[in-house]
């Protein structure tokens, strides 16, 4: 049965801060723990020519993004607020975005101005330790860019990347929009295999459960990691699946026609998380029940052995009573052999029971 690790993350992590009120403070505070330092990466492509540029302030970047191209700026870390700021307020972001980009508590949204397309979710992904571990991600849509925000330099989309920087890929000739879809699809392919992984642990408990003389003393802090794990999923994930829907709705303009079958398809991929963030509820109900009834079953066969000992040395106490009565009249008292007949009676009768007991298969 896996055995659960709960390991400190070896991410240098500082005290949760209390949010402020956005509407009372027009401040900017990122809301994490973690304190990776703030970089930029910005992989520029149309094509014919892929170039990736690394930068350590956000005004050299804003002058690297080319309008002819697709650029996909990659912003690792959310501790350096000045830093993240100064690039959200340099591209046209609104206050109350760059709050929700370094809000790591934000519920996940999708929201649309004119020019930009802004989705907050999180991604989920299992360390070497096998605990699972959230990050919060934000990722912007504009007509010829997609950024994306993370917390740490975990790197979420080495895949896509691999892809451009190789340029034989078909993102490598599409535009920004086909981008953006293919990293929500990546972090809802992600959500799949977390569930798996999950789904595949919480059968094999199931399985163990079903041994119903086994010892389970872990069972029950195994159930409540994994009921604690779907919660978090769940309180996570469930509004994106809605909110990935009024996208369709809306008909975007930073969306084209051509490549809304592949957001449908993302969509689906939504669809099948939700279907197992469902079935895992009810496994987890099932765990429960199958705990409480191995639970049970204990107690009966505890209380049935107990019983049977129980049963065995009444008649035991019984002769014992009467043969401890003080009556000079007693003639089993006078009697040479009459303390080893006591005992071969009572131990006659106490092997007669066990195995009558035996017999009906009682224990």
């Amino acid at each position: 049965m896996h055995k659960m690790i709960r390991k400190t993350s070896k991410a240098v992590r500082m005290p949760r801060k209390r949010q402020r009120d956005n509407l009372l403070y027009e401040s900017l505070q990122y809301t994490g723990n973690l304190t990776d330092k703030t970089s930029f990466e910005l992989t520029v492509y149309d094509g014919m020519r892929v170039e990736e540029l690394h930068f350590e302030t956000s005004k050299d970047v804003i002058k690297a993004i080319n309008p002819k191209k697709t650029n996909w700026l990659h912003v690792s870390g959310l501790a350096d607020v000045d830093a993240v700021s100064a690039l959200c307020k340099g591209l046209g972001f609104e206050l109350l975005w760059i709050q929700d980009i370094l809000n790591t508590r934000h519920i996940a949204k999708i929201e649309e101005s004119p020019e930009l397309s802004l989705t907050v979710l999180d991604a989920f992904t299992y360390d070497e330790n096998e605990v699972l571990q959230k990050e919060h991600i934000s990722i912007v849509l504009g007509k010829h860019f997609v950024i994306s925000f993370q917390e740490t330099k975990r790197d979420h989309f080495k895949d896509i990347r691999k892809a451009i920087v190789a340029n034989n890929a078909k993102v490598c000739t599409q535009t920004a929009d086909y981008l953006y879809n293919l990293l929500l699809s990546n972090i809802a392919d992600n959500y799949l295999a977390v569930l798996d992984v999950q789904r595949d642990r919480m059968v094999e408990l199931e399985d163990a459960l079903m041994e119903f003389n086994e010892d389970h003393e872990e069972t029950g802090r195994l159930i409540q990691a994994y009921r604690k794990e779907y919660l978090l999923m769940r309180k996570n994930i469930m509004p994106l699946k809605e909110e990935f829907r009024e996208l369709l709705r809306l008909n975007s303009d930073l969306i084209s026609k051509a490549n809304l079958i592949y957001f449908k398809d993302t969509y689906d991929h939504l669809k099948q998380v939700f279907q197992l963030i469902d079935n895992a509820k009810e496994t987890i109900k099932s765990l429960v029940d199958l705990y409480m009834a191995n639970n049970d079953l204990r107690m009966n066969q505890i209380m049935k052995r107990l019983t049977v000992v129980s049963t065995i040395f009444i008649p035991l106490t019984f002769l014992a009573g009467v043969w401890g009565m003080n009556f000079s009249n007693m003639p089993e008292l006078h009697y040479q052999y009459g303390y080893f007949v006591a005992w071969a009676i009572m131990i006659t009768v106490g092997v007669l029971i066990y195995l009558f007991f035996r017999r009906m298969k009682w224990f």
